[in-house]
């Protein structure tokens, strides 16, 4: 979009480099400069009243209360899921016995990255190993898929602060509370295929450190429903954004008149 003179509307190119206008002869930068200076205040104000307003709210829905404290800690809790133990296995071959405790990060730096990810699905697709391996795949994903949608939870959490916002945070615990509860169904019906192919050489059970993930997911959820009910109900009570930002405007001005009065 081309410039225009200020004064006279005429269109200006971009091989016009002089300051003054070649069709009227102003001086465009310093054309009405007091005006300018005057919506740039005014816009800088409204900015500035603006951003008030979106770090009041932000305080408030993060800090404003002990519960919305404690919201805000629960919230960072699913990064525990990626180190504790979620598996207590034990593996009995011929000249080797071990037991291990094995967390979802432990198993997919140590046991699957080391597979072919190819042979991997192929197996899952076969007749024999098939099932087993289905089972160990749709685990790690419920796993994987809870974490993911527990640190999207908490950035929401600090994003959805600005406007008080609280619907979304409710949908992605409802997710992890379901996938994290899937992924201890699927690895425990990985465990009993797998003891029954191995004829005894694996064995294994499903920690519970799962039931104290379901646990912390549920209770995020419910104090983002507590919280959420609050935040939704003092939105409905306090200024919207436009009518808190005419009033400190307003207050801002009554203060320069009172300023220039005295």
């Amino acid at each position: 979009m081309a410039a225009k003179c200020p004064k006279c509307g005429a269109t200006l190119h971009w091989y016009d480099f002089r300051a003054e206008c070649k069709h009227c002869g102003v001086s465009i930068p310093n054309y009405n400069w007091e005006g300018r200076l005057e919506e740039d205040a005014d816009i800088a104000e409204y900015s500035f009243a603006k951003l008030h307003y979106k770090t009041s709210n932000f305080k408030s829905a993060t800090f404003g209360s002990p519960l919305r404290i404690v919201r805000l800690v629960c919230a960072l809790l699913p990064l525990a899921a990626l180190v504790v133990p979620l598996l207590n296995a034990t593996f009995a071959f011929p000249f080797y016995d071990k037991q291990e405790s094995i967390s979802f990060l432990t198993f997919v730096l140590n046991y699957l990255l080391k597979f072919d990810i190819g042979s991997v699905l192929a197996l899952a697709g076969g007749e024999v190993l098939g099932g087993a391996i289905a089972a160990m795949l749709l685990s790690v994903v419920m796993a994987l898929l809870a974490v993911v949608a527990g640190v999207l939870n908490f950035f929401l959490v600090l994003i959805g602060a600005i406007h008080l916002r609280w619907l979304p945070n409710v949908i992605l615990n409802v997710v992890s509370l379901a996938s994290w509860g899937l992924s201890a169904f699927f690895l425990s019906s990985f465990i009993s295929k797998s003891a029954e192919l191995s004829l005894g050489m694996f064995s294994g059970s499903v920690s519970l450190w799962y039931l104290l993930g379901i646990g912390l997911f549920l209770l995020d959820l419910v104090i983002d429903l507590v919280v959420g009910l609050g935040l939704k109900k003092q939105k409905k009570t306090q200024p919207s954004q436009e009518e808190a930002i005419e009033a400190e405007l307003k207050a801002l001005r009554e203060a320069d008149a009172n300023v220039n009065i005295a």
